[in-house]
């Protein structure tokens, strides 16, 4: 059986861990949190991802174990996994201060024969790098990059049967890969390290434009009596673009992913003297898309001073738990600073956390609508568009809502009494209502 370690545990980590084991490799995966590792050992995950603390507990104790000894999980394995989820600052500059200590473990642990593996979202050359480091320790290791592309929500299916992966790294390294990862039934785009490292920051970087153009274009749509669902629906339905592209109004990307690639480019682009003009427009247009969106409310709303607003969803997508990076958190401190009173809702938000001290988490709906003037939805949760307005309209003291991913039925709302504010639809001259 092909032993296996994975170091770093949270999303990626943790996905990787209970899919390999489900394939049949014996796996041991190690996290510098010890709380982390003790909460799997009993089956519990940092993040929640749908059927991964199932899978999980399924596997435990069997071809599947967590360790806070990083010898374990690295001496005499086959592979060697880099998972960690490198973290980044509010600006999305990350950080490789705790990569650079899993990869130090690896340095003192590892055997000949194990293949490296990194899947973790590094910056272009750090593979190298490492490759550099571990021969002059004396250990010839194979490197490979392997670079993640889960999408939080689905990520054991997308790990488990991806449209595609790619392999950076020497031809005799990828194909004993290849080999002994034969369960991935896909197109496989074999290059450098580099060439591997470069194509997840170019996805991703591409991602992020495309979100920022959709951006631009309904700024446009709600200023020149367009409706921007119908302008994207144009473009996403033409041969040259696709159905699948984020191409959809709304107030930009968050996370954190994006962010971080776009940022990265920018770095490197400034130590070797290049101006990334697109790159940088890019992640500015989407720091502009939440101060936009509260001159948006104001001017509808009229002065926020001591007005009770409601958020519909702090995480920043559905289907996970994770308030990194969360817009929502983001435009709640946007809203206190303008004197607003800001309460939220979440379906995997139980009360409040360390994220979301600053603002009350209201567990029941009766509870989160009494007595609010604005309610704002910013996760296309499916439980929200299962709200019935005309009920607890009645309990609020205004009724008007703005819906920042165009999700929830505009008719039903403003059959309820709701003026209904989407994104980048155009209606004319913006007033306050009184």
């Amino acid at each position: 059986m092909i032993k296996i370690g994975v170091l770093g545990l949270w999303h990626l980590g943790c996905v990787y861990s209970a899919c390999l084991a489900k394939q049949g490799f014996e796996v041991c995966a190690f996290d510098l949190n010890k709380k982390v590792v003790d909460n799997l050992k009993n089956n519990t995950p940092p993040i929640f991802e749908p059927g991964l603390e199932d899978l999980i507990q399924k596997l435990n104790r069997k071809n599947l174990n967590f360790t806070s000894s990083a010898c374990e999980a690295v001496l005499n394995r086959d592979y060697v996994f880099i998972t960690l989820d490198t973290p980044v600052n509010d600006r999305d500059i990350v950080s490789l201060q705790s990569f650079n200590l899993l990869i130090k473990e690896v340095e003192k642990y590892i055997q000949p024969k194990t293949i490296l593996v990194i899947s973790s979202q590094v910056p272009i050359g750090t593979c190298r790098v490492i490759q550099k480091q571990l021969m002059r320790s004396g250990k010839d290791n194979h490197v490979l990059y392997f670079p993640e592309n889960l999408r939080l929500g689905q990520a054991l299916d997308v790990f488990l049967k991806p449209d595609r992966i790619v392999l950076g790294g020497s031809e005799k390294a990828r194909k004993k890969f290849l080999s002994d990862f034969s369960f991935f039934k896909c197109t496989v785009l074999k290059m450098s390290l580099e060439s591997a490292e470069m194509a997840k920051h170019s996805l991703n970087s591409y991602l992020a434009l495309m979100i920022s153009f959709a951006s631009e274009v309904s700024d446009l749509c709600e200023r020149l009596g367009a409706n921007a669902t119908d302008v994207m629906k144009a473009l996403k339905t033409d041969q040259r673009v696709s159905v699948y592209a984020p191409l959809n109004p709304g107030i930009g990307f968050a996370g954190g992913t994006l962010g971080r690639d776009l940022q990265t480019l920018r770095t490197i682009s400034r130590k070797i003297k290049y101006s990334p003009k697109l790159i940088r427009a890019a992640y500015q247009v989407n720091q502009d898309r939440l101060p936009r969106f509260i001159d948006k409310i104001s001017r509808v709303a009229g002065s926020l001073k001591g007005k009770k607003v409601g958020l519909l969803g702090l995480t920043y997508k559905p289907n996970t738990n994770t308030l990194r990076r969360s817009q929502s958190l983001e435009l709640a401190g946007l809203l206190k600073a303008l004197g607003a009173n800001v309460r939220a809702i979440d379906p995997a938000i139980d009360g409040s956390t360390a994220e979301t001290k600053s603002l009350k988490v209201c567990q029941k709906n009766d509870e989160f609508f009494k007595g609010l003037d604005v309610i704002i939805l910013m996760t296309g949760w499916e439980e929200f568009k299962k709200l019935k307005p005309e009920v607890f309209s009645l309990t609020m003291k205004q009724k008007i809502v703005f819906d920042a991913r165009n999700f929830l039925d505009k008719e039903l709302w403003e059959k309820a009494g709701f003026l209904y504010e989407g994104i980048g639809v155009g209606v004319g001259e913006i007033k306050a209502q009184k």
